[in-house]
């Protein structure tokens, strides 16, 4: 049995990106798969395919969104962990050598990784970056493509078996749920609340459930944006508490709306179709790509985007769903 660890230091939609090579890998009988990723996106390490065991630690360089960089005593700790699990192989998706001299200390003998400035004395071997105008994930397949040990489809894939047994709340029981995220990581590149407050009165007229998602500074701000319009059950926070009950309850929509974040690529990979609003974000590189319908608006600011080609788009994406459901 070799066993093979996938290192991903990056972000969440970073990690979904990842999901396809981690199918690759779970091809091959022989390989025992690992990951080590951030600390906020191990509740979902699981999902991902073949996924055995999962290892956490906030790099001790980056930062993750609204957290602080990681402790380099807790990133050692984690180290130690993994040094002991004995791995033959690691596959760093990124080229930074922070993150090479992490799998010499861990002690894996052949190391893997995109080519950085300053890895390539650290590494096994380094493979070309993906092309920036290129999808990333048919390019993290080809750039990786000569240790893999199968083609696979150039998608995301979450795997909804790994959520433990959760049971929708009595408020949403036999709801048409259509979730909202109306944020992203750059505040210049999301839509006004004044557009997604029509867009989800649009959606409830034709009696869909509404759901707002978001961290809690977030979700207060649609709160105080639209006060007493909504009350607790369009708001996802108020049943789940983690990262893997929030993705399992977006995996429950018929349809996920949001910015070039995250959650969206969470959802996709689900197989919940989406609407992505890209503005302009990295519409070549990033779209959406799950196996599930979905629908990209590109504009180059936020003040371009009309209200009525959201809700054109949604309704598009919700009759599909009607017409195989």
């Amino acid at each position: 049995m070799k066993k093979v660890l996938l290192v991903c230091f990056d972000n969440l939609g970073d990690l979904v990106f990842t999901s396809a090579i981690a199918r690759s890998l779970a091809s091959d009988p022989t390989t025992h798969l690992g990951l080590l990723c951030k600390d906020y996106t191990a509740k979902l390490g699981y999902l991902l395919p073949g996924v055995k065991q999962v290892f956490a630690a906030d790099p001790y360089w980056d930062r993750s969104p609204n957290r602080k960089k990681g402790k380099l005593a807790n990133f050692l700790k984690c180290l130690a962990t993994v040094r002991d699990q004995r791995f033959d192989e690691a596959i760093i998706v990124g080229g930074n050598w922070q993150s090479a001299l992490a799998m010499r200390l861990a002690g894996i003998p052949k190391i893997y990784a995109l080519r950085g400035r300053k890895n390539r004395w650290l590494v096994s071997k380094a493979f070309p970056a993906p092309a920036r105008d290129k999808p990333v994930v048919a390019g993290l397949l080809s750039s990786f493509a000569s240790i893999l040990p199968s083609a696979v489809p150039g998608h995301t894939l979450l795997l909804p078996s790994g959520f433990p047994a959760y049971e929708r709340p009595r408020a949403l029981r036999d709801k048409k749920l259509v979730v909202l995220h109306a944020f992203a990581g750059r505040a210049d590149r999301c839509a006004p609340l004044v557009l997604w407050g029509e867009l989800a009165r649009a959606l409830t007229k034709r009696d869909y459930h509404v759901l707002w998602t978001g961290i809690p500074l977030e979700t207060q701000k649609i709160r105080l944006a639209f006060p007493l319009e909504w009350n607790t059950s369009h708001f996802v926070d108020t049943w789940a508490q983690d990262l893997l009950q929030l993705a399992w309850i977006w995996s429950e929509a018929q349809l996920f709306i949001g910015h070039d974040s995250g959650p969206l690529h969470v959802s996709h990979a689900l197989g919940v179709p989406v609407l992505g609003l890209y503005l302009p974000g990295e519409p070549q590189r990033t779209f959406p790509q799950g196996a599930a319908p979905s629908l990209m608006l590109h504009k180059l600011s936020p003040a371009e985007l009309p209200i009525d080609e959201v809700i054109q788009g949604s309704l598009q994406l919700l009759a599909g769903v009607k017409k195989h459901g």
